[in-house]
């Protein structure tokens, strides 16, 4: 495939070039001839050359894509091909492991150290943690509650190179910040456009003198005057904030205002008052340094204590395993980058390098990545659009920050703005819809297909409408049921009509199948209710990737066995065991049993003194016995695989929905499990390690399927990269969750608790709320970029649909619906058939106290 002008100007720059990919447009294949020009009008070699991506998935086939274009394209010499093997394209991590092994001593890293993945490292360090906090100082741990040293040593030992920054921070800086969030967050009022829309209304909508409203909105007058006087003057906007939140609404005559006006300065007035509620809610227009700020400044060298004996003691702790994780290669990459004759060993080594992904380059990849490339020739891809790893404290300014730098220094920047993947037809409407979706950040896309297959509509969206009278008490669980329902129902009709959509490799129209479309949800647990709907209608499907190993249904079963196992007077484990799939007791026969369970003893004493029990029951407790026997003679692992041999779990499994995706959850949670032990067949630290994990909430990847002929189902992270004929795009009311952490660090500014009534505050610190608003402003632009990723994985189709006409995306999404004329259909709610409900078992008794765990 040749290139297009964009591209052709960005592969054959002279010099460094930044650029801005969007959805579709052929970064790789830009690369791909960006290497070769290197090749060949720079005349490196392969070893000069350094390509680097953020996973090894993507480095896989960028090494893929470089193999062919040099065995197809160029002369292939037998030293070119042996060169290109060793050549350094990879992760960054692969490559500042590289750094470290070839300078141990500068990295200040064992030589022959072994690198934990990111699972490892996670477990590892919460095995760490654990005998951390037995050796800190009771000078540590009776001034600071554990419930604010955990996160804070937590978040330290996550970044590192952050926390050493912002530990170093001094307080008295801290009435200046605040002063200053202060006036910004006056400024950015006043300057809103929701907040002089506001204004204006409540200032031209006069009504008759003497009138209830009309005296309420005087005195809203009289408040904005007085909060515009105090920011002149710099002094608190509290009180005209507070009078103004106040505002009386009763009273007024429609008949004197006429009723539309009258209805007008009912709204404009309640706007303002939610308005200012929601800036005294967030903080900044009122911050003030107090009690709460004294508290956070005293423990800050406590805290600073606690993060040199943390480190200590996992670096100790490392060393003595000779183990790094991901952190420690960017850090040590980072030392002996810092010593002038490794930078120099570098610069006369490697003469050009490709980064692609940049927006997900975090501060620490940002500074090893500029110590590397002084005097190289740099190339960097990123899209700003798609930027949607926060949580992984990827930031995009570091994009903006390198694209300016290559600029400066004689580079090029290039947009790619021709997308390969989507119709015109249906790109038309989307650039509309994002244009005020994302601001400055939006970019149009020329569409190199420009018509349309056929006839069908190419946006569909829908949310559910439920009657406030009907559908009294109707939950969000049972609109996404309707929502759902409604889903399968439409791809039942589009897979039976056989809509046309583009068969790529074959640039040919064909019939869709289920394996042409995507269902995409932010987070996982929905896709459980999608997946449901789609069986209902005959749809085959595959939960195809994203979410937690530990939060499925078959890791559940495992872990509430493996507790029993270790625990057999854990009475909620055995309970969930015996309803598990593993013996299926209903909750009938449970609630039968409990029923006559003697008072002294727990449900298993019960089960093993049974007399003549029933087939059912007597099958558990001659299961059980030799499955405790198992797991304390052998392993848990053995446990595992012998409950499958005697209940025939995975036989069930096989039959229930979505088979395919359960069989692999449960024997990755079995290879899990197998991994935790190691050579050990001891099952209490085996649950001990378990509980650490789940406990911390460790993300625990699933393994990623290919759906072949099915519907994929999967989380918009996992499906960052690829592409569908048709994409859906569900559950848009759900709002984003927003970030619940107590401890933020800003390398700049400092560290700050979220100390709400502890430790005598009385709220949080200045600090705290300036970060905690500014990390709120992140995720709300994060979400947008979220959907943005979702919805450009479309080539001929889009569907989109809510629980609800407002909340969550939709709120962001409504002014691009209306740009690009796009309706929302109104979805009648569709109750479902009543069910008789089922008896409730009452609480097992409480367990006895167990030091085990």
């Amino acid at each position: 495939m040749s290139l297009t002008p964009e591209q052709e100007r960005a592969a054959h720059a002279p010099a460094s070039v930044s650029v801005t990919a969007g959805a579709g447009t052929g970064k790789t294949h830009m690369l791909t001839a960006r290497y070769r020009h290197h090749l060949e009008a720079h005349g490196l070699s392969p070893l000069e050359i350094v390509a680097v991506t953020f996973t090894k998935k993507a480095a896989a086939e960028m090494r893929s894509r470089i193999r062919e274009m040099v065995a197809t394209s160029m002369q292939a010499t037998p030293d070119l091909v042996a060169e290109l093997e060793a050549a350094p394209i990879s992760t960054l991590h692969v490559l500042a492991a590289r750094i470290c092994r070839e300078h141990p001593e500068a990295a200040e890293v064992p030589p022959d150290f072994a690198v934990l993945d990111e699972l490892e490292g996670k477990l590892w360090r919460e095995e760490r943690i654990a005998e951390l906090f037995t050796a800190l100082p009771e000078t540590i741990l009776e001034a600071v509650p554990f419930s604010l040293l955990d996160p804070a040593i937590r978040a330290f030992l996550d970044d590192p190179w952050t926390a050493q920054r912002a530990l170093r921070q001094d307080p008295g800086a801290w009435a200046g910040m605040a002063r200053e969030a202060r006036k910004e967050a006056a400024e950015a009022l006043f300057a809103d456009e929701t907040w002089t829309q506001t204004v204006g209304s409540v200032r031209s909508l006069v009504g008759p003198e003497g009138d209830a409203i009309e005296n309420t909105r005087r005195s809203a007058l009289s408040g904005l005057e007085s909060l515009e006087s105090a920011h002149q003057a710099g002094t608190s906007l509290r009180q005209a904030l507070e009078a103004l939140q106040a505002l009386p609404m009763r009273g007024g005559s429609k008949k004197n205002w006429g009723e539309e006006k009258f209805e007008a300065v009912k709204v404009a007035l309640k706007a303002l008052r939610e308005l200012v509620g929601d800036a005294l809610k967030a903080g900044l227009l009122t911050l003030e340094l107090g009690e709460a700020d004294r508290v956070l400044a005293d423990l800050l060298p406590l805290l600073r204590e606690a993060y040199a004996l943390a480190t200590a003691h996992m670096a100790r702790a490392k060393r003595e395993a000779k183990v790094l994780d991901f952190s420690d290669l960017e850090l040590g990459a980072l030392r002996a980058l810092g010593q002038l004759e490794v930078v120099a060993y570098y610069a006369a080594r490697w003469k050009a390098y490709l980064v692609d992904e940049f927006q997900d380059t975090n501060p620490v990849q940002a500074e090893l990545l500029e110590r590397l490339t002084g005097g190289a020739i740099l190339t960097v891809v990123g899209d700003e659009k798609q930027a949607i790893y926060g949580f992984r404290r990827a930031d995009v300014a570091v994009f903006r920050r390198f694209r300016a730098r290559i600029v400066a220094e004689g580079g090029l920047h290039v947009s790619l703005t021709k997308s390969f993947r989507t119709h015109g037809e249906l790109l038309a409407p989307l650039n509309r819809l994002f244009e005020p979706v994302l601001g400055e950040l939006h970019q149009a896309l020329v569409a190199t297909r420009q018509e349309h297959p056929a006839g069908t509509p190419v946006v569909v969206a829908f949310s559910v409408a439920t009657d406030k009278e009907l559908h009294k008490g109707v939950d969000k669980s049972a609109r996404q049921r309707s929502e759902a329902k409604r889903l399968a129902r439409q791809l039942r009709e589009l897979l039976d009509a056989g809509a046309l959509v583009l068969d790529k490799p074959k640039c040919a129209l064909r019939p869709i199948r289920p394996g042409d479309v995507a269902i995409l949800a932010r987070t996982w647990e929905p896709l459980e209710v999608y997946g449901e709907a789609l069986a209902a209608e005959g749809i085959p499907f595959v939960h195809a990737g994203g979410g937690s190993l530990m939060d499925t249904r078959e890791a559940r079963d495992g872990w509430a066995l493996l507790r029993f196992l270790a625990s057999p007077e854990d009475d909620l484990a055995l309970v969930a065991v015996l309803r598990s799939p593993f013996f299926a007791l209903s909750d009938r026969a449970l609630l039968g049993f409990a029923a006559a369970l003697p008072a002294a003893g727990g449900y298993w004493q019960a089960l093993k003194a049974l007399e003549n029990p029933s087939a059912e029951w007597g099958r558990a407790r001659d299961i059980l016995g030799p499955l405790l026997r198992t797991a304390r003679a052998e392993s848990a692992s053995r446990a595992l695989q012998e409950v499958d041999r005697y209940c025939g779990y995975t036989a069930v499994l096989a039959n229930l929905p979505n088979p395919v995706r359960r069989l692999a959850d449960w024997r990755a949670f079995l290879d899990f499990v197998r991994g935790l032990e190691g050579d050990g067949t001891d099952l209490f630290p085996l649950v001990r390690r378990l509980r650490r994990l789940l406990d911390a909430e460790v993300n625990v990847p699933r393994p990623s399927l290919e759906a072949r002929d099915a519907v994929s189902l999967m989380t918009v992270h996992a499906s960052k990269g690829l592409e569908w004929p048709l994409v859906v795009v569900p559950d848009l009311a759900r709002s984003a969750p927003a970030g619940r952490d107590r401890v933020l660090l800003d390398a700049e500014r400092g560290v700050a608790l979220g100390l709400g009534k502890e430790l005598e505050g009385s709220g949080d610190p200045a600090l705290f709320t300036i970060l905690k608003q500014e990390q709120l402003a992140r995720e709300a632009a994060e979400a947008r970029r979220v959907m943005y990723v979702a919805i450009t994985r479309a080539r001929d189709y889009l569907m989109l649909t809510s629980t609800d006409p407002r909340g969550g995306s939709m709120d962001f999404l409504s002014p691009g619906f209306a740009a690009a004329g796009l309706v929302v259909e109104a979805a009648p709610f569709e109750a479902e058939d009543a069910l008789p409900p089922e008896p409730r078992l009452p609480p097992p008794p409480e367990p006895p106290e167990s030091h085990l765990f």
